[in-house]
Formats: structure tokens, C-alpha cells, sequence
């Protein structure tokens, strides 16, 4: 299954690239028979993957015409600045509406990487996934690893289903030491496994970080993938006097 997965995004990204290249807005793709041999994939991956491209608005398929290529659709831009601040704060502030299309929270033993960067070994901690929505259209996947306990300190992340919460508060509210810096990385990546069907089939900015209160600990790690589709990122730093 991972593998027809892996096909079937690998065929939508290859006919992006000779749909961006060789086609304009209005123009009709050539079936899929002739498409599959292009790419040198199979017609039912074809089919397939031009099913991802009908989500992803690229294309359009009309009954009795066949599959129209469509404008991009606009995308939203969000600027980042030197500030930790809430994914829904980002979005509010770029004139959007952000919503909640799936929460899942989960006590679990803390993954590999989340093990090494909470420096605590594979205990138990809260695994949080949240699917932030831009006017409805889901843009943002965020996966969190939190520890349930800091310095004697019940952590409840419950309350991190309602879209206007979120972490950063709500451990400020719970803990006397909360989040006082993030550190970590920025990657593209591409087919990631468990990323959300709408957001599958897209190159994705990822962040991978981990949270420090002031006194050096670290009590959460997260991951947050951004729909390049949907969002354009820009940042905002400020020149150190």
C-alpha cells in the first residue's frame, strides 16, 4: 500500500511539472492512455494520480470535454517573524479564517526523535496532531510530543481542539517555567508518510523544533508541515543593534 502510495504521488508531481511547463489554463490534457505514456507509468496510476491534481484544483475533468487544465488558485501568504507565535495567529494576521480540520490527542511512549530531543528516553507523553484549515482548505499539519509531567506539574492538552487555543498559552496557564524559545530546522519534504490525503501530492515547508523553558528544559517537540500550495512564507527578522 505504501508503495502504490508513493507511485501514485510520485506520477501526480511528474505531470505537475509537464502540466506547468507545456500547458496554460483552459488547454485539454491528452487522455490518459497517451498520458501514461509519457510518464511510462501505468493507466490506472495515471488515473490516479490525475484524481490528486482534481483535489489539488490543477485540473478539472468535464463531462463529454475530458480534463482542463485550471488557473493556480491564489495563495495565502504568511510572514514569519522572530516571535513565537500560534499557527492561527499567523493565519488570522494574513486576513484568512483559521479553522480546525482534525485534533487526535494520545498518550504514548515519546518516538525516537521526539525521545532525543525531550532528552527523557521513550516515556510516555502526549502525542498531539492538529490539521489547520485556511478558509477551509486544509494548509497546515502540525504534530506536537509533549511531556505529561514538568517538575511535579500536570500538563492537559485537551483543550488544544478548539482552534483559539493553543500550546503556548495553555502551558503558560498550566506550568511556573513554560515555553521560553524554540529551536530546530527548516526542510522541503515531499510524501511524507501520514500527512493528511489533502495535503498529500505537494512539495511541504517543514519545521522541526523542540521547546524550551527558560531554564534550558526541553517539554515539547513538533513538527509543522505548510501546504505550498495554499501558503507562500515570508520572514520578517529584525537587524541586532
Amino acid at each position: 500500500m505504501e508503495r502504490l502510495r508513493t507511485l501514485r504521488a510520485q506520477a501526480a508531481s511528474e505531470l505537475r511539472e509537464v502540466i506547468e511547463r507545456d500547458y496554460k489554463p483552459g488547454d485539454r490534457l491528452p487522455a490518459e492512455v497517451d498520458l501514461a505514456a509519457a510518464v511510462g507509468l501505468s493507466r490506472n496510476t495515471i488515473r490516479e494520480a490525475v484524481a490528486l491534481l482534481v483535489n489539488d484544483g490543477l485540473v478539472e475533468r468535464r463531462w463529454g470535454v475530458g480534463t482542463i487544465v485550471l488557473a493556480p488558485p491564489e495563495r495565502t501568504v504568511f510572514s514569519l517573524s522572530s516571535e513565537i507565535v500560534p499557527v492561527p495567529e499567523i493565519i488570522a494576521a494574513s486576513g484568512h479564517v483559521a479553522g480546525i480540520e482534525k485534533f487526535s490527542i494520545a498518550a504514548v511512549d515519546a518516538p525516537d526523535d521526539a525521545a532525543t530531543a525531550l532528552r527523557g528516553g521513550n516515556r510516555p507523553v502526549w502525542a498531539v496532531e492538529r490539521v489547520y484549515s485556511v478558509d477551509g482548505v486544509p494548509a497546515v499539519h502540525v504534530l506536537d510530543w509533549c511531556l505529561r509531567e514538568v517538575d511535579g506539574h500536570s500538563v492537559d492538552l485537551s483543550a488544544l481542539s478548539d482552534v483559539s487555543r493553543d500550546m503556548i498559552t495553555i502551558l503558560r496557564e498550566q506550568l511556573p517555567d513554560p515555553l521560553h524559545r524554540m529551536e530546530g530546522r527548516i526542510d522541503a519534504v515531499y510524501g511524507v508518510p501520514g500527512i493528511p490525503a489533502e495535503m498529500d501530492g505537494t512539495p511541504l515547508v517543514q519545521f522541526t523544533q523542540t521547546g524550551f523553558t527558560s531554564m534550558s528544559v526541553p517539554i515539547v517537540f513538533t513538527v509543522i508541515r505548510y501546504d505550498t500550495r495554499v501558503v507562500d512564507l515570508s520572514v520578517r527578522r529584525i537587524i541586532a543593534k
